[in-house]
């Protein structure tokens, strides 16, 4: 246990020295979200009524019975390995070119003359081997997979450049998924565990010390958190008649395990009682908003039409975070805009519908800016792009961080 936090600990910490500098506490206007796949992320993030791919597991589960068309399906019906994710944003360039030169003395007054200044640096990276098969016939799937998924951010606003605002989160886990469908595969619903190891460093450093290396090695190994909890997560897919015809969604991602007080809700900017996955363990930092993830309850509907033999397109509206409860005790976040809330997509593909596309261009809207991305499945090899759009101002007024992501898998 002790060798998998060391190596929970460094990851961020690598991470931030391919850049020379570190991460950012999100308490602006983003939107948590514990793993973003790709695909979705392309599309908007409106998934939760298609989940037909792997990627259902961060999803809606219960689309694991949908990763492979139900009458020709084998045993093992989808695998995939390493599937690698890199993701970086627009900014990243301009907030290492700002660093590079500068020392503890001037970094302050090299951001305040930067473009940088307000915007983040964000970098991830994430493996995520996994395969679902199925037991008892085919109306049992199941999915097991590992996963890694570390991301690391800094801002420094431009009123207050001589400050650094810190996240940099490190993620081990695994997943199981159980699955049930009827005869047809026409209704889909699913149960699924994720036990989690986090170790996460959330605070606020003069902005100086990021370029001094031993300093920020010492903040992440006495200041940092080392947690566990298991995720738990349900899933329920209904498609009326036919797959060209509409299909509704619905789940539920970190039900709650647990309640944490005295919670900073960013959105509100209250002192609340939020219910989710809890973690425990070696706590720092009880402020750090990476000791829970709140229950996101999700509901979405989408619709196939064909065009022809070998050219459909998907279209997908979700509502995710749909919080329950009050202000007081909450089950998921209270105070998100309506406009982050709703999520909506489009696809175009070709191939039949109830399989893996083998290329596939999408657009979408998520948290209040448009997406767009693209996958390419050529043999044994997966290939998907994404760009999105996050708000990460501190203010009433939006300010999008451009982000992109690109994932590589090899399997079938």
């Amino acid at each position: 246990m002790r060798d998998i936090f060391q190596k929970l600990r460094d990851a961020p910490y690598r991470l931030l020295l391919v850049s020379w500098v570190v991460a950012n506490v999100a308490r602006a206007e983003e939107v948590p979200e514990f793993f973003t796949p790709v695909r979705p992320t392309g599309m908007g993030g409106a998934f939760t009524a298609v989940a037909n791919d792997e990627n259902a597991i961060w999803t809606n589960p219960a689309g694991v019975g949908r990763a492979r068309k139900h009458r020709s399906r084998s045993m093992i019906h989808i695998l995939r390995l390493p599937s690698m994710i890199a993701g970086v944003n627009k900014d990243s360039r301009n907030f290492y070119d700002t660093f590079k030169s500068a020392d503890d003395a001037n970094v302050s007054t090299a951001i305040a003359g930067s473009e940088s200044s307000d915007k983040p640096l964000y970098l991830r990276s994430s493996v995520f081997p996994v395969v679902i098969f199925d037991t008892r016939g085919r109306q049992a799937p199941m999915a097991l997979g590992m996963y890694s998924n570390t991301t690391a951010k800094v801002v420094i606003e431009k009123n207050t450049p001589e400050e650094a605002r810190i996240e940099a989160i490190s993620d081990v886990g695994g997943v199981i998924t159980f699955g049930v469908t009827d005869q047809n595969n026409r209704l889909n619903a699913a149960l699924q565990l994720r036990p989690i190891m986090r170790y996460a460093y959330e605070d606020r450093i003069p902005s100086g010390d990021l370029v001094n290396q031993t300093t920020m090695k010492q903040r992440f190994e006495n200041d940092a958190n080392q947690l566990t909890g298991v995720g738990v997560d349900a899933g329920l897919l209904y498609t009326i008649a036919d797959f060209w015809f509409p299909t509704i969604g619905a789940s539920v991602l970190n039900l709650p395990t647990g309640c944490k007080e005295d919670y900073l809700n960013p959105f509100t900017e209250k002192m609340t009682s939020v219910c989710g996955n809890v973690f425990r363990g070696d706590i720092n930092n009880p402020d750090a908003l990476s000791t829970v993830d709140p229950m996101d309850l999700r509901a979405g509907i989408s619709i196939t039409p064909r065009f022809g033999r070998s050219l459909s397109m998907r279209f997908a509206l979700d509502m995710h975070h749909i919080a329950l409860g009050d202000e007081t005790q909450s089950y998921g976040l209270q105070g998100i805009e309506i406009s982050k809330l709703i999520h909506a997509g489009t696809e175009l593909f070709v191939g039949n519908p109830l399989e893996v596309s083998p290329f596939s261009i999408r657009a979408g809207y998520s948290q209040g800016f448009m997406t767009a991305g693209a996958s390419v499945n050529w043999s044994f090899m997966n290939l998907d792009f994404a760009t999105y759009g996050r708000d990460v101002s501190s203010r009433s007024t939006p300010l999008e961080d451009r982000r992109y992501a690109v994932s590589l898998a090899f399997g079938f």
